[in-house]
């Protein structure tokens, strides 16, 4: 129910890029435009509610969900709006603030979430509830950062150019409501929520991929407001330091992740390990093609015609994107289908869509990675990577050789909990001893760290 409630409110954040999209690209290039950014939001979200409320109707008469938990859900969608938009702000501002705000999004949750969830045994409206109170967190912390760029006044004529250019961010987001019709695809088809379940509970632990992707999150920003491309390479071997291990962590960690969501998830370590590779090589391909439109500068011109701009990047990766989700759905909807008819168990019918997401994400991970080559000469840092790679084989022997005897599988989250979090210390400590021993990269990067949090400087 709650991997369906998400999936719905993602089709009416559909309208919030016409707003942040056009945020982050001129105020990176220095245009006061942030007020007219969250009044235009605001007013946005407002209007998508009764057509969020209609469709829980036709959802919930189409499956035997309670609709109560739906229709609360509709306070998240401001929610959603004013903070993207203010992510929006802050990613073209100061791009490090955007962590801020989903640290304490994400650390609220799970004290908060153990209060409405556990303790009230709220269930899916504790989560709900939860989730609003972190919400608000980011919310606060955002409007701090990005309050300098508050202040302007009102700009209709910015708001008008952004309609006018509608389009364009529109048309980038159908990939993205293509993609989420997944879930609710999978439930009418089958019937079921069970391998909804599966699935969601499997991404939950994927996902934490994603969060190595933070560290290119000023790339879009510095490339729109510079010419120069040389850190690309950089910020890649950065992107490869941080991924890698992660990759490892949510494979050797999958069978515990999934027992502390729910023991009964227990059976789908599979499912997980092939969402990690697939979210792995999403990451990696979100970056480059974060590249291809950081490089576009046909925005600047104030009155580009639609054939330049159907030309352009601003274009193209969402076409590509489009292109991508839509054979994804078009292909799982066939398989799922075929294999529903023949009842198949619904275990392997999730581990099927899994290998559908993996195996689709490969070649235009690929294609990316050739157009980015085709703008910026750099090379794959292959040298540091293997480095990478070793520390993270070495943790995941250690995990193998240790694991047994350090994780207790109790019920109990009070005892589990602890014992996972000692090996995944372990772990993660194993990786930045050997890649600082033998990268000479990482001890740069850990002196920089070290001088950032020791300096005096105001």
């Amino acid at each position: 129910m709650w991997s369906i409630i998400g999936s719905m409110i993602s089709y009416f954040l559909i309208a919030e890029p016409v707003i942040s999209y056009w945020s982050t690209r001129q105020i990176a290039r220095g245009e006061e435009v942030g007020k007219t950014s969250i009044i235009a939001s605001s007013t946005f979200s407002l209007c998508t509610i009764p057509l969020y409320l209609i469709l829980v109707f036709f959802v919930s008469n189409a499956s035997s969900i309670n609709s109560d938990s739906m229709i609360l859900a509709a306070i998240l969608i401001p929610a959603s709006f004013v903070s993207q938009t203010l992510t929006g702000i802050n990613l073209g501002h100061k791009p490090h603030a955007t962590s801020y705000g989903l640290l304490g999004f994400e650390s609220l949750k799970i004290p908060v979430g153990l209060i409405f969830v556990y303790f009230l045994d709220l269930g899916v409206n504790g989560a709900i509830i939860t989730t609003l109170i972190a919400y608000i967190a980011k919310i606060t912390i955002l409007l701090y950062f990005g309050r300098t760029r508050l202040k302007s006044k009102f700009n209709i004529t910015a708001l008008r150019r952004w309609l006018k250019l509608s389009w364009i961010p529109l048309y980038s987001n159908v990939s993205h409501v293509l993609w989420s019709l997944d879930v609710v695809l999978y439930s009418v088809i089958t019937g079921s929520v069970i391998g909804v379940a599966y699935y969601s509970a499997s991404l939950a632990i994927a996902a934490i991929i994603g969060h190595a992707g933070l560290i290119s999150q000023a790339l879009y920003p510095k490339l729109l407001a510079k010419e120069s491309r040389d850190f690309v390479k950089e910020n890649f071997t950065r992107l490869m330091y941080f991924a890698l291990p992660i990759l490892g962590i949510s494979i050797v960690f999958s069978k515990p992740g999934l027992f502390a969501l729910n023991p009964a998830y227990g059976d789908a370590s599979m499912i997980v390990i092939l969402l990690a590779f697939r979210t792995f090589f999403y990451v990696v391909t979100g970056v480059l093609y974060q590249i291809l439109l950081g490089m576009e500068k046909i925005d600047i011109e104030q009155n580009p015609t639609y054939v330049s701009l159907a030309k352009s990047k601003l274009f193209t990766v969402p076409t590509l994107n489009t292109i991508h989700h839509a054979l994804y759905i078009v292909t799982l909807t066939i398989i799922l289908t075929v294999l529903n008819s023949s009842n198949m168990p619904e275990l392997e019918l999730v581990i099927v869509w899994a290998i559908i997401a993996l195996v689709l994400q490969i070649p235009f991970f690929i294609y990316a990675w050739l157009l980015v080559k085709k703008h910026v000469k750099f090379s794959f840092p292959y040298i540091n990577t293997l480095k990478y790679i070793a520390g993270t084989i070495l943790f995941t022997i250690v995990f193998l050789l240790t694991s047994e005897f350090v994780i207790n599988y109790h019920h109990s989250i009070y005892d589990f909990l602890p014992s996972v979090i000692l090996e995944l210390g372990v772990c993660i400590g194993v990786y930045f001893a050997v890649t600082y021993a033998i990268d000479k990269k990482t001890r740069t990067l850990f002196k920089s760290i070290l001088t950032e949090f020791t300096s005096n400087k105001p």
